[in-house]
Formats: C-alpha cells, sequence, structure tokens
C-alpha cells in the first residue's frame, strides 16, 4: 500500500484531493492563516477514516522539515513507498496504478520520479547543466538510462521508506533546492533512482506566475537562503553568480532594485 504525504500551507484541506487515493494519506498542515488552520483541524477531526492522518506543523515550517516530520511520524516497514506532493499538484487518476504496476515490475528501485509539466514545458526531470537545472522541451528528449544527468523535483516522487534511514531532507533549506539536495544525496549513496515516463503530473510552479512585489521579494529571500547552503554544500561556486540573473530579472520586472541589493549585501 502506497502513502500520500501532501504538505499544506495556507489551503484547505479537500477532500476531492484525495479521493482517488486509496491508500495512507497524510495532510502536512504548514497554514499560519488561523481561518484555514480552524477548518482542517476541523475537518480532520470529523473525518471518520482510519487511513487518513493530519498533522499540524504548528506555523510554517518549510518544505524539509514537513516531510521528514510526516515519515517519521508513521509507521511503514523499510520497503513501503511513500509518495509526496507539495499544494500544487494536479493529481491524475490513473496515477497510483500506473506507480504500484511500476514498483512490481522494477523492485530494485529506490526512488522513481515521474514525469512533471509546466507551462514552460518538462519541470521534472530536469538536465544538470553545471550549477544549473535547465528544462527539457518535451517527454520524448528524456532518456531514462541517463540518471546522472538530471535532477528531479519533490513533488510526484515516490521513496522507498528504507531510503530515508539514510538520507533524509536537509532541515537547513526552507524551500528551495531540497528537492535537488534531496536526488544529489540520494545518487551519493547508491540509491537506484527511476523515472516512470507512464506517471505524468501538471504543476502550478511559483516560479512561472506573475506575482505582486511584495510577493516576489519574500519569495526571493527565502530562494537567497536557501540556495545559499545548497551551493555551499555542493558546488565550489558562489551562490550570488548563480542567482545573480534571477535578481536582475526580478528589479526589471517590478523596476525596483531591491533584489539586486539584498543580494549583493547579503554576506
Amino acid at each position: 500500500m502506497l502513502t500520500f504525504i501532501i504538505v499544506l500551507y495556507n489551503q484547505k484541506i479537500s477532500a476531492e484531493k484525495f479521493s482517488m487515493l486509496n491508500g495512507r494519506i497524510v495532510f502536512c498542515d504548514n497554514s499560519t492563516d488561523a481561518e484555514i488552520k480552524r477548518f482542517n483541524v476541523s475537518f480532520a477531526e470529523n473525518l471518520k477514516n482510519d487511513n487518513f492522518f493530519y498533522l499540524d506543523m504548528h506555523g510554517n515550517k518549510g518544505l524539509s522539515k514537513a516531510y521528514n516530520s510526516a515519515v517519521e511520524n508513521l509507521k511503514l516497514n523499510a520497503n513501503d513507498f511513500v509518495v509526496i506532493f507539495d499544494q500544487d499538484t494536479l493529481i491524475p487518476q490513473n496515477m497510483q496504478f500506473q506507480y504500484e504496476n511500476f514498483i512490481s515490475e522494477n523492485k530494485d528501485a529506490d526512488i522513481i520520479c515521474p514525469v512533471v509539466l509546466d507551462s514552460v514545458g518538462v519541470m521534472s526531470p530536469s538536465v544538470v547543466s553545471g550549477t544549473k537545472f535547465r528544462h527539457i522541451a518535451s517527454i520524448s528528449e528524456i532518456n531514462e538510462k541517463n540518471i546522472f544527468a538530471y535532477s528531479f523535483i519533490n513533488s510526484g516522487m515516490c521513496i522507498k521508506r528504507s531510503v530515508f534511514e539514510k538520507i533524509k531532507y536537509d532541515e537547513n533549506m526552507f524551500l528551495d533546492f531540497v528537492d535537488h539536495d534531496f536526488v544529489i544525496s540520494a545518487k551519493k549513496n547508491g540509491f537506484k533512482i527511476k523515472i516512470c515516463k507512464e506517471v505524468v503530473l501538471n504543476q502550478n510552479f511559483s516560479g512561472v506566475t506573475k506575482n505582486t512585489y511584495k510577493q516576489d521579494f519574500s519569495r526571493f529571500c527565502i530562494y537567497m537562503k536557501d540556495a545559499k547552503v545548497f551551493y555551499k554544500k555542493w558546488f565550489d561556486k558562489s551562490y550570488k553568480l548563480v542567482i545573480f540573473p534571477r535578481a536582475i530579472k526580478l528589479s526589471l520586472i517590478h523596476k525596483n532594485l531591491s533584489f539586486l541589493l539584498t543580494l549583493l549585501r547579503n554576506k
């Protein structure tokens, strides 16, 4: 039986979100909005379902902490698989069947990754190009035999429980790069990663939506802090050089130099 972990942030639990899933479902709630939190707590208390679990993070603790906490709070066998999502992923109806079938045919797989699409193209897997992660134009370009050429995002990733005995999500990163960090750690520890091209997800990715200046500045500050941890950990290159183009782009979009100045002033 698969276990599904869905992290929420200021979003109400939707019965429709998990109606198609047949397995354990964990809603890990990072919400800070009091009204939404009350709704989610009430929903969880009134739901009569032994396979439904609600985990209150008591504030926004970030993705890495939420994923780790969900896995640690579940009593799973080493060979059980967990599928992780964020709240913006659209879950296809046939996903569970496709994963269960893939697992039965690929018993050596430790981590199974879907294909994730956004408005630009294939965002996961992404091509690892030096210190950057590049979109793929179409699914047909994906080469499942060349796993080390790719990285993957969290959402939709199917992970064997035993993997978490050796590696976890790095809680020094709040939101960004936690997935790429996890994939690098998995590769270095010899875990078998496979791509299931039959599972195709659609993602409303924040990086390609238009936000207000306030939203983008807050989001950039989180991105900057996470990038600093990630690039210091894995690459002999300044994180400032890597994210400099993003700071320039956002400064131009909002006609405000605060993005660039914040990056340059950060130690």
